[in-house]
């Protein structure tokens, strides 16, 4: 493994020079072939609790046309996705929006459910039990209890780790007012991953303020926590 040192040595190096000795590793140490899995997009809600300046997924209130998708319109595209020899499914949604609207806890609690987490199980174990698609989840920072909750009707979970720089959540920063975007609670939330064995899709954002050597240092605290648990399974 690389230490810490030597990962920030690299930067010393164009990106040409790095990208042609990383092609070389791959063709002598792995076969040449790029797999896929054909996979249904859900939105499940373009409502979220942070306002990162950057992002254009989540909307407010005003700019949506459904505050959730409902439990028919998921049965409708995932037997459209059926169709379309799909295996999986990938549920984006933002975080906890209920904590910030009003119409997302009151649409929740119309339909039986206390949190945007509960409503994405059920959702997530219609997709595997009545159509056999795989559902992938995008959830967020979540709590432990949350993350064991969705691993029974998931087969992966993910959750980018963004940014290691706190300096982000400042007042003039992308993360400013965004209270799940702090790095610790996202390293939270990837380590609370690894104790409870969910396969687990992250990584880093390039280009919201952050400098090289912090996103060096994203991704060697990433290889960290993989080091420990082992279930990083993407970045």
């Amino acid at each position: 493994m690389l230490s810490k040192d030597e990962a920030f040595r690299l930067t010393r190096f164009s990106f040409e020079d790095l990208a042609e000795s990383s092609a070389a590793a791959r063709d002598e140490f792995s076969r040449a072939y790029i797999s896929y899995s054909p996979k249904v997009f859900m939105p499940l809600t373009h409502l979220c609790q942070d306002s990162c300046s950057y992002c254009t997924f989540a909307q407010p209130p005003t700019s949506i046309d459904f505050v959730y998708m409902s439990l028919d319109e998921i049965r409708r595209i995932s037997a459209q996705g059926i169709s379309h020899r799909c295996g999986e499914v990938l549920f984006t949604l933002g975080e906890s929006p209920e904590k910030r609207y009003e119409i997302a806890a009151a649409w929740l609690a119309e339909n039986g459910h206390a949190t945007t987490i509960d409503y994405l199980a059920e959702a997530a174990r219609i997709t595997v039990t009545e159509f056999g698609l795989l559902p992938h989840v995008n959830p967020g920072a979540i709590s432990d209890r949350d993350l064991r909750a969705l691993k029974e009707v998931s087969v992966s979970q993910g959750m980018m780790l963004e940014s290691i720089a706190g300096r982000l959540s400042e007042p003039g920063g992308p993360h400013f007012g965004s209270p799940d975007k702090t790095p610790a609670r996202r390293l939270a939330t990837l380590e609370a991953a690894g104790r409870a064995q969910v396969p687990f899709t992250t990584g880093v954002l390039v280009g919201i303020g952050d400098t090289r050597h912090e996103r060096i240092e994203g991704l060697l605290a990433i290889r960290d926590l993989n080091a420990r648990y082992g279930h990083i399974q993407e970045v």
